[in-house]
Protein backbone atom coordinates (compact mmCIF):
# COMPACT_ATOMS: atom_id res chain seq x y z
CA UNK A 1 0.00 0.00 0.00
CA UNK A 2 2.69 2.12 1.16
CA UNK A 3 4.68 1.56 -2.46
CA UNK A 4 1.43 2.23 -4.30
CA UNK A 5 0.90 6.55 -2.58
CA UNK A 6 4.70 6.58 -2.94
CA UNK A 7 4.35 5.79 -6.93
CA UNK A 8 1.27 8.05 -7.27
CA UNK A 9 3.35 11.18 -6.02
CA UNK A 10 6.07 9.95 -7.37
CA UNK A 11 3.91 11.00 -10.90
CA UNK A 12 1.76 13.47 -9.54
CA UNK A 13 2.47 16.63 -11.00
CA UNK A 14 5.13 14.89 -12.57
CA UNK A 15 7.33 17.57 -14.47
CA UNK A 16 5.26 20.55 -13.51
CA UNK A 17 6.00 20.59 -9.14
CA UNK A 18 9.66 18.81 -9.41
CA UNK A 19 11.21 21.98 -9.61
CA UNK A 20 9.35 22.81 -5.98
CA UNK A 21 9.69 20.10 -4.32
CA UNK A 22 13.47 19.64 -5.31
CA UNK A 23 13.89 23.45 -4.20
CA UNK A 24 12.37 23.03 -0.76
CA UNK A 25 14.09 19.77 -0.30
CA UNK A 26 17.93 21.03 -0.52
CA UNK A 27 19.54 20.93 3.22
CA UNK A 28 20.99 24.20 2.53
CA UNK A 29 17.62 25.92 1.32
CA UNK A 30 16.50 24.81 5.24
CA UNK A 31 19.65 25.86 6.98
CA UNK A 32 18.95 29.23 5.79
CA UNK A 33 15.42 29.17 6.09
CA UNK A 34 15.24 28.38 9.60
CA UNK A 35 18.75 30.39 10.27
CA UNK A 36 17.02 33.60 9.06
CA UNK A 37 13.78 32.90 11.06
CA UNK A 38 15.66 32.15 14.47
CA UNK A 39 17.41 35.65 13.81
CA UNK A 40 14.63 37.77 12.89
CA UNK A 41 13.00 36.55 15.99
CA UNK A 42 16.36 37.52 17.66
CA UNK A 43 16.64 40.37 16.59
CA UNK A 44 12.96 41.75 15.71
CA UNK A 45 10.85 40.40 19.10
CA UNK A 46 10.87 41.32 22.43
CA UNK A 47 10.79 37.93 23.26
CA UNK A 48 13.23 36.99 20.63
CA UNK A 49 16.21 35.09 22.55
CA UNK A 50 13.55 32.32 24.16
CA UNK A 51 12.33 32.24 20.60
CA UNK A 52 15.72 31.48 19.02
CA UNK A 53 16.54 29.20 22.18
CA UNK A 54 13.51 27.10 21.46
CA UNK A 55 14.28 26.70 18.10
CA UNK A 56 18.06 25.98 18.68
CA UNK A 57 16.76 23.45 21.34
CA UNK A 58 13.67 21.45 18.54
CA UNK A 59 16.15 21.12 16.01
CA UNK A 60 19.10 19.81 18.59
CA UNK A 61 16.53 17.22 19.70
CA UNK A 62 16.06 16.13 16.09
CA UNK A 63 19.67 15.76 15.29
CA UNK A 64 20.30 13.94 18.87
CA UNK A 65 17.25 11.85 18.26
CA UNK A 66 16.31 11.17 14.85
CA UNK A 67 20.18 11.24 13.02
CA UNK A 68 22.04 10.30 16.03
CA UNK A 69 19.95 7.89 17.65
CA UNK A 70 17.49 6.61 14.82
CA UNK A 71 19.23 7.24 12.08
CA UNK A 72 22.76 6.18 13.10
CA UNK A 73 23.21 4.17 16.28
CA UNK A 74 19.65 1.45 15.81
CA UNK A 75 21.07 0.70 12.22
CA UNK A 76 23.71 -1.09 14.08
CA UNK A 77 20.68 -3.76 15.47
CA UNK A 78 18.00 -3.41 13.04
CA UNK A 79 18.22 -3.98 9.13
CA UNK A 80 17.70 -0.94 6.97
CA UNK A 81 14.88 -0.92 4.45
CA UNK A 82 15.64 0.82 1.42
CA UNK A 83 14.21 4.04 -0.04
CA UNK A 84 11.31 3.99 -2.13
CA UNK A 85 13.46 4.89 -5.04
CA UNK A 86 16.16 2.34 -4.42
CA UNK A 87 14.23 -0.26 -3.36
CA UNK A 88 12.00 0.06 -6.72
CA UNK A 89 14.18 2.06 -9.38
CA UNK A 90 11.35 0.67 -12.28
CA UNK A 91 8.78 2.45 -10.64
CA UNK A 92 10.04 5.36 -8.72
CA UNK A 93 11.79 8.28 -10.56
CA UNK A 94 14.34 9.86 -8.00
CA UNK A 95 14.07 14.13 -7.88
CA UNK A 96 16.59 16.16 -6.04
CA UNK A 97 19.88 14.82 -3.61
CA UNK A 98 19.45 11.33 -3.91
CA UNK A 99 20.05 9.55 -0.20
CA UNK A 100 20.73 5.95 0.50
CA UNK A 101 20.90 6.47 4.11
CA UNK A 102 18.38 5.20 6.67
CA UNK A 103 15.08 6.83 5.34
CA UNK A 104 13.09 6.33 8.57
CA UNK A 105 11.90 8.71 10.17
CA UNK A 106 12.22 11.72 7.59
CA UNK A 107 14.68 14.11 8.90
CA UNK A 108 13.02 16.87 6.52
CA UNK A 109 9.76 16.52 8.47
CA UNK A 110 11.22 16.52 12.15
CA UNK A 111 13.25 19.20 11.59
CA UNK A 112 10.27 21.04 9.96
CA UNK A 113 7.47 20.41 12.13
CA UNK A 114 10.12 20.81 15.21
CA UNK A 115 10.72 24.47 13.80
CA UNK A 116 7.24 25.54 13.06
CA UNK A 117 5.74 23.80 15.74
CA UNK A 118 8.03 26.60 18.17
CA UNK A 119 7.12 29.25 15.34
CA UNK A 120 3.32 28.93 15.49
CA UNK A 121 3.55 28.61 19.71
CA UNK A 122 4.89 31.94 19.27
CA UNK A 123 2.87 33.52 15.96
CA UNK A 124 -0.16 31.86 16.26
CA UNK A 125 -1.04 33.71 13.10
CA UNK A 126 1.14 31.87 10.87
CA UNK A 127 -0.38 28.68 11.17
CA UNK A 128 -2.07 28.55 7.85
CA UNK A 129 1.12 29.58 6.14
CA UNK A 130 3.04 26.89 8.42
CA UNK A 131 0.31 24.06 7.55
CA UNK A 132 0.65 24.53 3.77
CA UNK A 133 4.65 24.32 4.57
CA UNK A 134 4.37 21.16 6.03
CA UNK A 135 2.29 19.34 3.75
CA UNK A 136 3.95 20.64 0.64
CA UNK A 137 7.20 19.24 2.18
CA UNK A 138 5.63 15.97 3.24
CA UNK A 139 4.14 16.03 -0.82
CA UNK A 140 7.79 16.80 -1.90
CA UNK A 141 8.97 13.82 0.32
CA UNK A 142 7.22 10.99 -1.46
CA UNK A 143 7.06 13.16 -4.95
CA UNK A 144 11.03 13.27 -4.66
CA UNK A 145 11.04 9.11 -3.98
CA UNK A 146 13.15 9.63 -1.35
CA UNK A 147 10.12 8.06 1.84
CA UNK A 148 7.39 5.86 2.24
CA UNK A 149 3.96 7.53 3.57
CA UNK A 150 5.04 6.10 7.48
CA UNK A 151 8.70 7.53 7.22
CA UNK A 152 7.08 10.92 6.77
CA UNK A 153 4.03 10.59 9.55
CA UNK A 154 7.05 9.11 12.06
CA UNK A 155 9.02 12.32 11.10
CA UNK A 156 6.21 14.64 11.24
CA UNK A 157 4.85 13.33 14.72
CA UNK A 158 8.84 12.92 16.16
CA UNK A 159 8.97 16.89 14.82
CA UNK A 160 6.00 17.77 16.97
CA UNK A 161 7.61 16.63 20.58
CA UNK A 162 10.34 18.36 19.50
CA UNK A 163 9.55 21.34 19.60
CA UNK A 164 6.60 20.68 22.35
CA UNK A 165 9.78 19.89 24.52
CA UNK A 166 11.63 22.76 23.46
CA UNK A 167 8.85 25.20 23.86
CA UNK A 168 8.25 23.63 27.30
CA UNK A 169 12.14 23.49 28.21
CA UNK A 170 12.69 27.23 27.49
CA UNK A 171 9.76 28.30 29.22
CA UNK A 172 11.22 26.72 32.13
CA UNK A 173 13.99 28.98 31.62
CA UNK A 174 11.97 31.89 30.89
CA UNK A 175 10.39 31.64 34.34
CA UNK A 176 13.41 30.91 36.02
CA UNK A 177 15.05 33.64 34.79
CA UNK A 178 12.23 36.04 35.89
CA UNK A 179 12.07 34.82 38.86
CA UNK A 180 15.94 35.64 39.37
CA UNK A 181 15.72 38.96 38.04
CA UNK A 182 12.55 39.91 40.56
CA UNK A 183 14.69 38.35 43.35
CA UNK A 184 18.18 40.46 42.61
CA UNK A 185 15.36 43.18 42.32
CA UNK A 186 14.04 42.82 45.81
CA UNK A 187 17.69 41.95 47.01
CA UNK A 188 18.65 45.01 45.14
CA UNK A 189 15.70 47.12 46.59
CA UNK A 190 16.53 46.35 50.06
CA UNK A 191 20.21 46.96 49.71
CA UNK A 192 19.51 50.46 48.85
CA UNK A 193 18.35 52.77 51.61
CA UNK A 194 15.92 55.91 50.28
Amino acid sequence: MELQIVHLMNQFGRGELDWLTIFISQIPFLIVLWAVIAFLALFLDRRGKWIFLAIVAALALHFLISEGLLKHFLLNFFPLRARPWVAHPELIQPLGQRFTDSFFPSSHMASTLGVLTVLVFYYRKIWLPALIFVLLMAFARLHNGMHYPSDVLAGAFLGLIYGFLAITLVRYLERAAAKNSSDQNKTLSRAIPL
